[in-house]
């Protein structure tokens, strides 16, 4: 990793600032401070950082307003790491939950702080790579025979997707595939109850299995899912964590991209974190379709927040719609799939 990087530091703690800074300057990163949330935003309207390093008790615009303000507003959007004295456990996920990629807590040492710094970065610029790196679909060479239907769900998703699936017929010519953040445990128990609910075949995914229309597959705990092109056999794997968790939405969503083009379907409901922006923009670059959950409808709503600030085309729904408005762009992609088969 180039140590030359960009750093805003947002601390109105002149002494903390002054430390923060001495330790990324001798790091070799170039460093700005600034006391002010409002004076973060003026330095990154006019000029990118890599990274911002901010507080969060602050007077006038505290940390969260600043990082909510540059998650909407700001692009491309920098790597932020929270630090700060609060240290609960509802601290660290209200700061993550409003768009911090990372959590420091004070007091810190120097090596905790270069450390975080560091292997974030590496993760935010590997991200960017693939963002940039987009699926191009052959459709003369894979044309799929059926509609490929990819969930990401998280904080407050089993409740959703129930509702979802209650109303979906097996004759829709689609398959669905979710992840679902959680242990393993508790995704064998979700398959079990979902039975009870759907007419659709719902299962825990199995490696090398044909994926085929009426089931729901669900990742694996602790696996990625992904189904190959051409032959839509499930992939599961144990490669790295994205977005901090295993099963993660954005492999399953590139890899939809890639098998199902322009029948691709992403949905992305509640949830905390980004995972399922990145995969959804892939989707959207095929000319696939976007579905998001209304954020303010959401138990946490940065999964589907993030994805709308991602710019990309969506299509924002309330719970109650999301089974009617689904159903409909099933439809409508099996119409015209069934034209150039």
């Amino acid at each position: 990793m180039n140590k030359l990087k960009k750093i805003l530091v947002v601390e109105d703690d002149i002494t903390s600032g002054i430390l923060i800074k001495r330790i990324l300057l001798k790091a070799g990163y170039s460093v700005v401070v600034v006391h002010k949330g409002v004076d973060a935003l003026r330095h990154l309207e006019f000029e990118e950082y890599n990274a911002v390093l901010t507080d969060w008790m602050m007077p006038n615009m505290d940390g969260i307003e600043l990082i909510r303000n540059i998650r909407s507003s700001i692009r491309p959007i920098p790597l932020i790491i929270m630090i700060t004295a609060l240290v609960s456990d509802e601290a660290r996920y209200y700061a993550l939950e409003s768009g911090a990629d990372d959590y420091i807590a004070k007091p810190f040492d120097s090596e905790e702080v270069l450390a975080c710094l560091e292997q974030n970065l590496i993760k935010y610029y590997d991200k960017r790579a693939k963002e940039i790196d987009l699926v191009e679909f052959d459709a003369t060479k894979s044309i799929p025979t059926f509609v490929g239907v990819f969930f990401a769900a998280s904080t407050g998703g089993p409740v959703i997707l129930q509702d979802i699936f209650k109303s979906i017929s097996p004759k829709l010519n689609a398959a669905y595939y979710i992840v679902q953040h959680g242990p393993p445990w508790i995704i064998d128990t979700l398959a079990n109850k979902f039975q009870k609910y759907t007419q659709l075949k719902v299962s825990v995914a199995r490696h090398n299995d044909v994926s085929k229309p009426g089931n729901i597959y669900f990742a694996a705990g602790n696996k990625h899912l992904r189904v190959e092109p051409g032959s839509f056999l499930l992939n599961l794997d144990e490669g790295p964590k994205e977005n901090f968790t295993r099963p993660s939405a954005d492999p399953l969503f590139r890899s939809g991209a890639e098998a199902f083009g322009k029948y691709a379907i992403a949905v992305v409901l509640t949830g905390m974190g980004r995972d399922g922006t990145q995969g959804a923009v892939q989707i959207a670059s095929v000319n696939g379709r976007v579905i998001v959950q209304d954020p303010e409808t959401a138990t946490a709503s940065s999964m589907p927040k993030s994805v709308l600030e991602s710019n990309i085309n969506c299509i924002v729904v309330h719970p109650e719609q999301l089974s009617r408005v689904l159903v409909e762009n099933i439809i409508e992609l099996n119409s015209e799939l069934q034209q150039n088969i």
